[in-house]
This record gives structure tokens, sequence and C-alpha cells, in this order.
């Protein structure tokens, strides 16, 4: 696809970079919102995206690194790769930018209930805004090949990457756009429903498990490497993702939450 948009002088302006931006400022203006009416103070969803933004970025490369690891090794050459090049795990960085985020909120003295419920929207939608800059970036992050399949779908759920950062000329399933439709609808879902859950934690665990389904079926058809009992990283953290939310559907209504929208420990 498009790799790099454009170029400002020597600097190359990349489209997954681009879009991983765009991604985090809706996510500000969304958190704005939220946080308004939750009663959380709104200066905090500029520290929220900040936190979130450079630990997510580090925690995405560390757990691409973490599934790839034979392409970092053998040579220096290979292992300086690490600080530079495509691949980006979207759990990776949730799975750190939301320990960072708890622990800027704690010392605020923000309670990570409400906090998880205002933030469900805006990861969702967050999410989407990754997976097109996976699709214009060409970056690797396929399914199959359509002809092993047996599908005939259309462009653009089945098509060649022959310009992208991982090129390919053969016409792949793609995943990226698959899981854009999913969180387009995941958002839409969470948008209707932010005011009508009432019990805290229940937005952001149906965000989890909704989630965690759709990334652990789209893994069946997508190439990354598989782990133990054939399943790939990806799909070891929905598992884990899938048991959060259940611990989270049973904690929320034993937490209390006074008429202004602040949770009591």
């Amino acid at each position: 696809m498009i790799p790099v948009l454009f170029k400002i002088g020597p600097i190359p302006i990349n489209s997954y970079g681009l879009l991983l931006v765009c991604g985090f400022f809706n996510a500000y203006f969304l958190l704005k919102r939220e946080f308004k009416v939750r009663g959380i103070d709104e200066n905090f969803a500029s520290t929220m995206v900040t936190v979130g933004m450079l630990s997510a970025i580090i925690g995405s490369r560390v757990f691409h690194v973490l599934e790839h690891p034979a392409a970092y090794m053998g040579s220096l050459q290979n292992f300086l790769k690490i600080f530079k090049g495509s691949g980006f795990s979207w759990y990776g960085g949730f799975v750190f930018a939301a320990l960072a985020i708890l622990w800027a909120a704690r010392r605020r003295n923000i309670d990570w209930a409400t906090l998880v419920d205002g933030a469900a929207p805006a990861l969702a939608i967050g999410y989407g805004f990754g997976r097109v800059g996976c699709f214009l970036s060409g970056d690797g992050c396929y399914g199959q090949p359509c002809a092993s399949l047996d599908l005939s779908w259309p462009a653009p759920f089945c098509m060649a990457f022959p310009h992208g950062a991982v090129p390919t000329k053969l016409a792949v399933v793609n995943t990226p756009i698959l899981e854009l439709c999913g969180a387009i609808l995941l958002f839409a879902y969470l948008q209707y429903m932010r005011r009508r859950i009432k019990t805290p934690t229940r937005l952001f665990a149906q965000m989890l498990l909704i989630h965690a389904l759709m990334r652990f079926a789209v893994e069946f058809i997508r190439l990354n490497p598989k782990l133990a009992f054939g399943f790939s990283q990806a799909q070891w953290v929905s598992i884990v993702g899938v048991c959060i939310a259940g611990w989270l559907f049973w904690l929320g209504p034993r937490l209390k939450i006074p008429e202004t929208g602040e949770l009591i420990r």
C-alpha cells in the first residue's frame, strides 16, 4: 500500500505513525467528554494520552519482538532492527499503557473503575485507527492467502500488498479491514450503552470481552507464529482478557457508586 505518505524535507511521514497519532488525538477528545460526565478531572485526559502513547509504543514493540525473536537474533545487525522498522503488537501496547495509566491515576487519586469505563469507547475507536494504519502501511499483519482458504471475496477484503512494508503479490485476507469493521461496530455499541450501563466496570468488561473474542477468532486466519496448543501470542493474551473481563463482571456489582459518579473504594 503506502508505507510512506509524504516527506517533509528529509523526514518521511509514515502512514502507520500518522494514523497512530490521529488515534491518540481522537482518544483525547473522547476522554475529555467522558471524564467531564463521570466526575474525573478533564486535565487528566492529556496525561492519560501522553503516558498511554509513550508506554504503548514501547509495549507494542516489546511484544512484537517477543513474538518474532528469530528475526532479531544471530547478529548485531539483526539486534539493532529492534529499534527500527515495522512491527507492533496492539496487545503489547494495551498492556503497557494500561499499567502506566493506572499507576498515573493512582497518583492522582482517580478511581480506576470510573477511569476504565470512561476509556472504553476511546480504546475501541483507537484500535480502529491502528488497523487503518496497518492497512495503509502493509506491515504484514495480513491473513492467509485467499486461495488457500478457497475464498473469492472482493477487494478490499482479499487483496495483494505488492508495495507494502512487508510486500506480498498473493491476494491475502485483509485482516486489518476485518478488524476495522469490528472496531467500528464495537465503538457504536459502547456509545449506545455508555449511559445505559450503571454498574461499575461493566462497560469496560464488555469492551474487553468482545474485543478479545474478535481478536481470538481472527488470529485463526492471520499468519502470526503459533505457540502452545496451536494458539498465537495474541490468542493467549485474548484468553487472559476474557478471564479479566469475567472478573470485572463479578467485581462490578460489589463496588458502590454515589450520585456524583465517583466510585467509593
